[in-house]
Formats: C-alpha cells, structure tokens, sequence
C-alpha cells in the first residue's frame, strides 16, 4: 500500500518536472531577444550590465557612435564619436 503512495508520488512529481521544463524552454523560444546589427539608422553595438538596472550602451546612429549609461533615473550620454574619426586611428 505504502509503495503504491509512493509509486504515485514519483509519478506526478515527474509530470510537474517535465511539464515545468517545457514551459521554460518554450516561453524562451517565444520571447524575442534583440538582434544587433539590422538595416536601419540606429545599431545597437553592445549592451554592459554593471549591476541590476545600470550599464552602458553602444549605439551607432547614421555616422556616429554614442556611449550612453543608463540606471533608474533615466539615460546619460557619456561620449559620442563620428565615424571620420574612427577611421584616423
């Protein structure tokens, strides 16, 4: 009697566990992650956490690069480059 309990317990635990691996992997195949490097005006070139609602970001616009940091209050622009001067060094 106690290995039937105990039979069923190993059942439905292995039904939660592959259920819950299945919905982890499917909801990471829905999500839409963001894709660097498409046609358009502005790229982003690189994305750097610090911690966890600030870092730094790459981004190219027409013909320029622009270093921004960001944290909770909002965006700061640190340093922007012009491509004609990428191409001096």
């Amino acid at each position: 009697m106690i290995e039937t309990y105990l039979l069923k317990l190993i059942v439905v635990f292995l039904i939660i566990v592959v259920s819950l691996a299945v919905i982890y992997f499917s909801v990471g195949k829905i999500s839409f992650p963001m894709k660097t490097g498409r046609s358009g005006s502005i790229k982003f070139i690189e994305i750097k956490y610090i911690s966890r609602n600030r870092g730094f970001v790459l981004i190219e616009v027409k013909d320029s690069k622009i270093l921004l940091s960001f944290d909770e209050t909002g965006f700061k622009k640190l340093k922007e480059w012009s491509n004609e001067e990428d191409s001096d060094m």
